[in-house]
């Protein structure tokens, strides 16, 4: 008598992709909507970081949208128990949509988190760093995007075998590539939560503030391990064609990675919004009151031989009053700051709070002369 394979149990995991993707990406919305609304309305500052993670959210959301009918017609279930057998074509068709758009949308918050760290960047070494790695990043999702347009020719032989003449990359292949890029995911996932700390470490701030705020950006570290959790489920893939069920781990760690790495990236933008809640402040005042609150960078006003010789430094201010530090990048020179602070009260007639004075000396070598300068 001929062995025959045993049925697998009638599971449906469908229940279960639904309510982890649909509550991540959820919660990433409503945070995403909350750092736009903190950005337009409290501190006036709409910037490119914050674009690119709208358009993040955006790809997150259709991606979502997808994967409702993609459940409701039989992902997370064994294809012997999907009826009609058509939907299993159907429910593969669905699958291989969201592919595009994870990467789409992991690459879009990769590189706003990038934007982000440039308005913190304190010299012009950290910059050209973060510029690379977006670069970098960006090639890296470029390559992943084209495997997986070009790994079966036609491209819908991918999710129906049944066309005649079809033709694949060898299935080896396709894995060592979904380990490379993954790998590579994971490594730019650990790169951008991790650098805020080397960038902070020699900021002029309160260890508490500096700890606080290299802490929050450092959240990005469990998109790392959301996406190392992914890698462990990639070879049992389609080990046996049953790759509706085989991909519900896979889609639910990868909505994981992405909200986590969203999710880290706004928290640091709500800072203001927390502020003013605290304070029992309502947006308006808080604007009034803090009209270059956030990680942003102003004009440098100062006079005389350092103004013309630094047309790209400016000053960089952490959330209002909490600190400020102040970069150079004068054509290549070293730059070295020494920097005493006061916090003095307000006059009786200023509705502004406290006023924080630093009195800054700057010394530029190569027989440039000392200035100094007050920041309020």
């Amino acid at each position: 008598m001929a062995d025959t394979q045993p049925l697998p149990p009638d599971e449906n995991r469908g229940p279960q992709i639904l309510a982890i993707c649909g509550s991540m990406v959820g919660l990433t919305l409503a945070l995403v909507l909350l750092r736009v609304w903190v950005r337009v309305r409290m501190i006036r500052s709409f910037g490119w970081d914050d674009i690119f993670m709208v358009a993040a959210m955006t790809v997150l959301f259709v991606e979502m949208m997808i994967i409702i009918p993609q459940v409701n017609i039989g992902a997370g279930r064994h294809y012997q128990y999907i009826v009609p057998a058509s939907n299993i074509v159907a429910g593969l068709h669905l699958n291989f949509v969201t592919q595009p758009l994870c990467l789409i949308a992991l690459l879009l918050a990769k590189v706003s988190v990038g934007f982000f760290l440039l308005r913190m960047a304190p010299s012009p070494r950290f910059r050209y760093f973060i510029i690379g790695t977006i670069v970098f990043t960006v090639l890296s999702a470029t390559g992943n995007i084209l495997t997986v347009f070009f790994q079966c020719r036609p491209l819908a032989f991918t999710w129906d075998a049944s066309i005649p003449g079809g033709q694949c990359i060898p299935a080896a292949n396709l894995k060592f590539a979904a380990f490379f890029n993954s790998s590579v995911s994971v490594f730019t996932d650990f790169l951008f939560a991790l650098l805020p700390v080397p960038m902070l470490w020699n900021v002029q701030l309160n260890w508490k503030v500096k700890s606080a705020v290299a802490g929050i950006l450092s959240l990005g570290v469990f998109a790392a391990v959301a996406a190392i959790v992914k890698i462990t489920f990639l070879p049992n893939y389609g080990k046996h064609g049953d790759f509706l069920w085989d991909s519900t781990d896979i889609t639910i760690w990868t909505t994981i990675e992405i909200c986590t790495a969203m999710i880290a990236a706004c928290f640091p933008c709500l800072k203001p919004l927390f502020k003013a809640i605290l304070s029992g402040s309502s947006a308006a005042k808080y604007a009034s009151k803090y009209p270059h609150a956030g990680y942003t960078r102003k004009n440098d006003s100062t006079n005389g031989t350092v103004r013309s010789r630094a047309a790209k430094s400016g000053t960089y201010e952490m959330y209002g009053r909490s600190r400020t530090n102040t970069a150079h990048a004068i054509g290549g020179l070293h730059t070295k700051m020494d920097s005493e602070e006061s916090i003095l009260p307000q006059p009786s007639n200023s509705t502004n709070g406290i006023t924080k004075t630093m009195q800054v000396s700057v010394s530029v070598d190569d027989d440039y002369h000392k200035s100094s300068r007050d920041l309020e």
